[in-house]
């Protein structure tokens, strides 16, 4: 794989990342607007969708972030000695990654809670 290439890639990949985090976060502002403002009570669909958002969010997100941390590693040796490189490898992808699905996770079951209860 050329750098350029490789470069495209993670640009892709991080962009995606990008987009499916503003989805998730829209998706789940809607649902906490109908939680708040609906009728009330046990709702089946608003479960199922606060299930999918939240998988969709951990899941893609995750894979996402699993590409970007495989394009990083396979940086090359030029770039890896730049201060950008160094500043790349320097990031903990695997603590993003957690963070990003625990918030997800989180806010996932605060939306399941308030549709049960």
């Amino acid at each position: 794989m050329t750098p350029e290439l490789r470069n495209s890639v993670v640009q892709a990949r991080v962009a995606h990342y990008c987009d499916i985090m503003r989805t998730a976060t829209f998706a789940n502002a809607a649902l906490i607007a109908i939680i708040e403002l609906g009728p009330g009570g046990y709702s089946a669909p608003l479960t199922v969708l606060a299930v999918a958002n939240a998988a969709y969010g951990i899941l893609a997100g995750g894979a996402a972030l699993d590409d970007i941390n495989n394009l990083r590693q396979d940086m090359d040796e030029a770039v890896a000695k730049t201060a950008y490189g160094r500043g790349i490898k320097a990031r903990n992808m695997p603590a993003l990654k957690m963070t990003s699905a625990v918030l997800l996770g989180l806010v996932g079951l605060a939306e399941l809670y308030a549709i049960f209860v």
